[in-house]
């Protein structure tokens, strides 16, 4: 149990007074629980190194690394110094779930703050897990045994104002995987709306116009209140989310004009279950 733990509205949580590096198994398996309850946690650090935070993840799973930093080649930077998405939305500015065009599907994110802006630059987050829970029994009948086919590129279910996502480097754009649309939680088994947005290209054995309207009423099912947040992040918050049973997406921010507006954050995103949790892992992903 994780004593200095606030609840977020309408979900997440705050962290505060915990040493991320003194932390044994009992409380990380502890803290990663409450991650699970609660789909994301906001860690108030006192600061840490690069080091100390691949150290952390390490512990949690995979890391999923671009080698942008030579050091620290499990940490992909974040900044909007000489980037503007407000002019042009990139990165991550759209709502989908990490690695759900891969196989291997991303099981946590985090982000830790070295720069934060004073307004601006916020994560939204949207609950798939307890938007799945509010489906009446129906709809809970009709997609319980859907496949969805999920493909980098502009989902057909992709939300007003989402832009198309920029491919990794030398992506080959055909290749395609299929993911159930009801997943169950790897270490829980709670069950979740899984990927509804951001890479879906269809539903394997619908027509794509038919998969289009489902998927387009399962997003505007999910994504409205009390499904969706957001964050302000601040200098040494550490934000972790739980991928399988959320959505998110950064807010779009101007580029930096000095210290109140620039914000620089390094980003971890994971694969794998945490190796605390083996013996309770439920789907084998």
């Amino acid at each position: 149990m994780i004593h200095n733990l606030s609840p977020l509205a309408p979900f997440g949580a705050e962290v505060s007074g915990v040493s991320l590096q003194a932390l044994d198994d009992d409380g990380l398996r502890a803290l990663l629980r409450e991650l699970y309850e609660n789909r994301f946690l906001v860690i108030r650090t006192g600061g840490m190194s690069r080091r100390e935070f691949v150290t952390f993840a390490l512990r949690i799973g995979e890391p999923i690394g671009r080698n942008f930093d030579k050091e620290h080649p499990e940490i992909i930077p974040i900044t909007n110094v000489g980037v503007d998405t407000k002019a042009e939305a990139k990165g991550a500015a759209h709502w989908h779930t990490d690695q759900s065009f891969t196989e291997q599907r991303s099981s946590v994110t985090m982000l830790y703050s070295e720069q934060a802006p004073r307004v601006g630059g916020e994560t939204r987050f949207a609950n798939l897990a307890d938007a799945y829970d509010a489906l009446d029994s129906s709809m809970k009948e009709t997609i319980a045994d859907l496949v969805v086919e999920h493909r980098h590129g502009v989902s057909i279910s992709a939300r007003p104002g989402d832009h198309v996502p920029i491919p990794p480097k030398g992506w080959d754009q055909s290749y395609t995987v299929r993911h159930p649309l009801v997943r169950k939680h790897p270490v829980t088994g709670r069950k979740t709306l899984y990927a509804i947005s951001g890479t879906p290209q269809g539903i394997v054995g619908m027509p794509l116009a038919e998969a289009a309207v489902l998927l387009e009423a399962l997003c505007r099912h999910s994504f409205r209140a009390p499904f969706i947040t957001e964050h302000h992040h601040a200098v040494h918050d550490l934000v972790m989310w739980d991928n399988p049973t959320t959505m998110h997406s950064a807010t779009p921010i101007g580029a930096a004009t000095g210290p109140e507006d620039t914000r620089v954050i390094r980003r971890i995103s994971l694969r794998g279950a945490c190796p605390l949790f083996t013996e309770d892992r439920s789907d084998g992903t």
